[in-house]
């Protein structure tokens, strides 16, 4: 009778500790999430106080039942604070407990955070190999948003370092690179903003204009890289006006009244977020 109690106990036991840990991974999930959605709105403070949560509830999970999803956002959680040397030992940790079916955005969210932390220790080589894997094969949008603002970005400052036929050849490739983003998700304003950004470095205003236009209606994931694209987008209008015949200046300048009344922009080259 004993034995057989002493087997239920274990068993309940068992049971209650694993739903207490799905409980912690829940919540770290949850305060990860709103921790995103506050830095989106460029509500720090707030951002910081969700990711703290987060790690906690997170670690909590690694130490009841440590698993690969427990130690990813735990890798998340530091990494949005700021704490790449230890969010680098926990994606490596999630990785050594392995992945398993279903957890493919998972296993990418870590490995994005992985080359993250890689570039922030100084090790921008392998993190350009790690998000160049990500941008090619996965299909999870957060983890692909990420490493590809982040290539953009790596390869944007090094082709500034290069003669500009090497450089031109590098963000042609690049575009090739955002192109096929573009293909496979359209509708992410973001892959539209960056392809923006690189049209501006080879000097395509037309484009660059047209696809900071593209990346506004669709939406950016942050208030600072969506008060960027407005900058980008009135500086390429701006050289688009200077540029062109008298009558297709006022047509396009025709087209831009139109787009700044929908956006309620003061005039056709001043955001509203921008001050007097």
């Amino acid at each position: 009778m004993k034995s057989r109690l002493l087997r239920v106990f274990c068993l309940a036991l068992a049971v209650l500790l694993s739903v207490s840990c799905l409980t912690s991974l829940r919540r770290a999930k949850s305060y990860y999430a709103a921790g995103q959605a506050r830095a989106r709105s460029a509500r720090t403070e707030e951002a910081v106080a969700c990711w703290k949560k987060a790690l906690d509830e997170s670690v909590r999970a690694c130490r009841r039942n440590p698993s690969a999803q427990s130690f990813t956002v735990q890798g998340l959680a530091l990494a949005s604070l700021g704490r790449w040397r230890e969010a680098e030992g926990a994606f490596l940790q999630a990785f050594a407990l392995g992945f398993g079916e279903g957890e493919a955005w998972a296993s990418d969210s870590a490995l994005t955070g992985l080359a993250a932390s890689f570039e922030d220790l100084g090790l921008e080589a392998p993190a350009l190999r790690v998000y160049g894997q990500i941008v090619d094969r996965s299909d999870f949008e957060p983890a692909l948003m990420l490493a590809a603002e982040r290539r953009t970005n790596l390869v944007l400052a090094r082709a500034a370092e290069l003669e500009p036929g090497e450089r031109d050849r590098t963000l042609a490739a690049l575009l090739k690179t955002l192109d096929r983003l573009i293909d496979r998700h359209f509708a992410c304003g973001l892959f539209h903003y960056l392809h923006a950004q690189v049209d501006g470095h080879l000097g395509d205003d037309r484009r660059a204009y047209e696809e900071a236009v593209m990346a506004r209606e669709l939406g950016l994931p942050a208030e600072k890289i969506g008060r960027d694209n407005d900058n980008q987008l009135v500086y390429c209008y701006g050289r688009l006006l200077a540029a062109l015949a008298p009558a297709e200046r006022a047509a396009l300048a025709a087209v831009q009244a139109r787009w700044a009344a929908k956006w309620g922009w003061r005039d056709d080259r001043t955001p509203a977020w921008k001050k007097e």
